[in-house]
């Protein structure tokens, strides 16, 4: 019997959180990778993310080979620029997604999509928008983040949340008949 695939997902971000197992596997493996460790040069911090990544690859290879690559979308730049991201910060965001791509394709995995918060998050939680505190935060990333505690998924934050929902979502995508079981009613609590 062939092992299921194994799928990797990451919510790009300057602390960016990953997320990977088997298809079917109750909880995945999760960790967080903090950019700034870099220092603020932008360059510095694409280096570090290049580095982590083809580490990250090499010991997935001795274990379990990942099949596919999936990712956060990034936010459309007119967007961005409206709730305030600068040209650096948009700049090193796209940039982590080439150098994502780019490692992938040289562990030999070819398999690389990205997909949608939204999309992600409805999957997982049954909204697709979940509205703003009155301070502006997404209740979204919260939602998110109770729902995999209730699953069992000790995520330590949001970008952890958002790649165990991308997770959860190509998992579900790749398996259909696995992707209600992330619903309170088959998730077994």
């Amino acid at each position: 019997m062939e092992a299921k695939p194994v799928i990797a997902s990451f919510d790009i971000a300057t602390s960016t959180g990953i997320c990977w197992g088997r298809i079917g596997q109750k909880v995945p493996d999760l960790i967080t990778w903090n950019m700034r460790e870099a220092g603020p040069w932008r360059p510095a911090r694409l280096l570090l993310f290049w580095q982590k990544l083809e580490d990250f690859f090499i010991e997935q290879a001795e274990i379990a080979r990942i099949d596919q690559v999936w990712y956060e979308a990034p936010m459309a730049i007119a967007v961005a620029n409206k709730i305030g991201a600068n040209e650096e910060t948009i700049a090193l965001l796209r940039g982590m997604i080439g150098v994502l791509e780019l490692c992938a394709m040289r562990a030999g995995i070819t398999d690389i999509k990205s997909f949608s918060v939204q999309d992600a998050r409805h999957h997982l939680t049954g909204q697709r928008r979940h509205g703003r505190t009155k301070s502006g935060k997404s209740e979204g990333k919260a939602e998110v983040m109770r729902v995999a505690h209730m699953l069992g998924v000790e995520v330590a934050n949001d970008n952890e949340g958002d790649a165990f929902a991308g997770w959860s979502y190509a998992c579900g995508l790749a398996n259909p008949r696995l992707a209600h079981l992330v619903t309170p009613l088959f998730a077994g609590t």
